[in-house]
């Protein structure tokens, strides 16, 4: 990762699926309101935008190891002399990208039905997360307090996304919950992207930062907090769109939306109706009366 494009690649990587999980999540979202079901969040997400049986490919996992494995060859091949492989930091960085490939391998043998344990999606994802924090903590020894920096707000953000990873494995049926991964896998890809530019910007004229200017660190952190701001009201926006969507399309109400939150299906087909607008288990189930 010490170029521009080892910085883009994962940066491209995070963007990508935390824009993908949005969509997915807000539209999943209102199409439980319309059915009158209730939302239940997962690791990957099927490709409504493709037709019939086509919808079930595992496509996610599929784009997931393309990424991976690019990824990982080219730390392997950029970090090798002469046959010998040299560059640590690369082996690192290749480390990274080998338990987000298990990640994908782990989608594609549920999607064929392996049997595997239970939300075990969810525990590799949080085991990559947590790989890629420690290899970036131990990865700053030596370095201006300029690359320190960048580099402890990404692992403060990595920190974050392994407590969203754990929330959503609690509250399966919140969109928060969901979305809070969503959220800090798109503030990881961004901050990657600003970190490649301040670190190893690609246009020659550019004015090189100074390593260790106390103007220039605060000035960095400044921007984290921009990227914090601007990932929160792009996934607004998209949410707004796709809420605008189903409201056009589905003809939905706000107080439609209210009932059918708390009037819901359960997983073996009781009308439930809870007792308060959350995630608890304080619900009442009415039986259709059997008819002789």
């Amino acid at each position: 990762m010490g170029s521009f494009g080892g910085h883009a690649l994962p940066g491209s990587f995070f963007i990508l699926f935390a824009l993908w999980w949005t969509v997915q999540m807000f539209n999943r979202y209102f199409q439980s309101l319309r059915r009158n079901t209730r939302f239940r969040s997962s690791v990957t997400y099927p490709c409504t935008c493709l037709c019939g049986k086509l919808q079930e490919w595992p496509i996610e996992a599929v784009v997931k190891l393309f990424f991976v494995s690019l990824g990982f060859t080219m730390e392997i091949i950029t970090g090798s002399s002469d046959g010998k492989f040299t560059a640590l930091g690369n082996g690192q960085h290749a480390t990274m990208f080998f338990f987000f490939g298990l990640s994908g391998c782990i989608d594609l043998l549920l999607y064929f039905r392996a049997p595997l344990p239970k939300d075990l999606d969810y525990i590799i994802t949080l085991l990559s997360v947590g790989i890629e924090g420690l290899l970036f903590h131990f990865h700053l020894h030596g370095r201006n307090e300029l690359d320190v920096l960048l580099h402890t707000l990404l692992i403060y953000t990595i920190i974050l996304n392994m407590m969203a990873i754990c929330f959503e494995i609690r509250y399966r049926n919140s969109l928060l919950a969901a979305l809070g991964r969503a959220y800090c896998f798109f503030l990881q890809g961004t901050w990657f992207w600003q970190v490649g530019f301040i670190l190893y910007n690609p246009n020659p004229n550019a004015e090189k930062w100074k390593g260790d200017d106390h103007d220039e660190l605060m000035i960095a952190t400044m921007f984290f907090a921009w990227h914090v701001g601007a990932v929160f009201l792009i996934m607004l926006a998209i949410g707004g769109v796709i809420a605008c969507f189903h409201k056009r399309f589905n003809g939905y109400v706000e107080e439609e939306i209210a009932m059918k939150r708390l009037i819901h299906t359960g997983s073996n087909g009781q009308t439930l109706i809870s007792m308060n607008d959350d995630d608890s288990d304080s619900d009442i189930e009415f039986q259709k009366p059997v008819t002789k």
